[in-house]
């Protein structure tokens, strides 16, 4: 039977426990907030780089942008989004079953974050390219390095097509691998007859500088790199998501397992109490009676 001591030192330790465990659900839980603001902000600046475009659309129609160009020589590769840390429940081992369900297509795989490398190294998978080490939020420059990567390969035509697998954001309690092309990117502006009630004519953009194609070419790489930016910021909003969640379920277990124990302390503490008071007045009475 264990001495209530080690019952007082188990309760200390998952104590300590459950204190990191709330700490990490309240830095999870705050930076939702901030990655859902992120996210709605990156939506207000597509829409107004979409309607640049189809502006820009009214003096430029030709479609040859390198990222909208089908290729049919070049590696087929998935770029899988997963993060650096854990503590995620079953989020990013549901991402990886998702790709075993799907490897057969690709030639190539690109991971971000730290976890998919050690899933898929377990799995014996090859990796081409993989990008760790990020802020909670990711920066700018973090992201406009894999995207200048991803860009460049596709456009030398290394790649022939990319696909994005990632952890879609639904509900706080719910993610759920998404795999989506990327590139060749399908960019289809409205119509302009359509934009903002306005037949295509002679208004928009008068100048051009340096040409039509480079401010459009410039133009829609920035409106991709915008796409991909927010489904980096819904993988974090995703993986926040699903740690809050599993510290919660962590705190409500660690919590009724310290009741259970300080239960069990109190129980044993009061079994020597007694034991040690029947010894004591076992012992006076056989002094007594001597």
């Amino acid at each position: 039977m264990k001495s209530y001591i080690v019952y007082k030192n188990q309760i200390r330790g998952i104590r300590d426990v459950s204190e990191t465990v709330k700490a990490a659900e309240k830095i999870a839980a705050s930076s939702i907030h901030f990655l859902k603001q992120n996210v709605s902000n990156l939506n207000a600046y597509a829409v107004e780089v979409e309607k640049a475009l189809i502006r820009l659309s009214l003096f430029y129609q030709k479609k040859n942008n390198p990222l909208l160009q089908k290729r049919e020589t070049g590696r087929k590769t998935l770029v899988i989004l997963t993060g650096d840390k854990g503590l995620v429940g079953g989020l990013w081992h549901s991402i990886i079953n998702t790709f075993l369900e799907n490897a057969k297509q690709y030639r190539s795989i690109i991971v971000v974050g730290a976890k998919g490398e050690y899933y898929l190294k377990e799995e014996g998978i090859p990796i081409i390219k993989l990008f760790t080490c990020f802020f909670d939020v990711p920066q700018k420059e973090e992201i406009k390095h894999i995207t200048d990567y991803i860009f460049n390969e596709f456009k030398k035509g290394i790649f022939s097509q990319v696909d994005i697998l990632y952890p879609q954001f639904v509900s706080l309690a719910k993610q759920k691998p998404n795999l989506i092309q990327f590139l060749p990117f399908e960019f289809t502006p409205l119509k302009i007859a359509n934009y903002n009630g306005r037949k295509k004519s002679g208004e928009g953009l008068p100048i051009f500088e340096p040409s039509k194609q480079k401010v459009f070419d410039k133009l829609l790489q920035k409106y991709i790199g915008i796409f991909f930016y927010k489904i980096i910021m819904e993988t974090k909003l995703s993986e926040f998501s699903a740690r809050t969640v599993a510290m919660e379920h962590a705190a409500t277990k660690t919590e009724g397992l310290i009741q259970k124990l300080t239960l069990d302390y109190a129980k044993e503490r009061r079994r020597i109490i007694t034991q040690r008071q029947l010894e004591s007045f076992t012992s006076h009475k056989i002094t007594q009676t001597h």
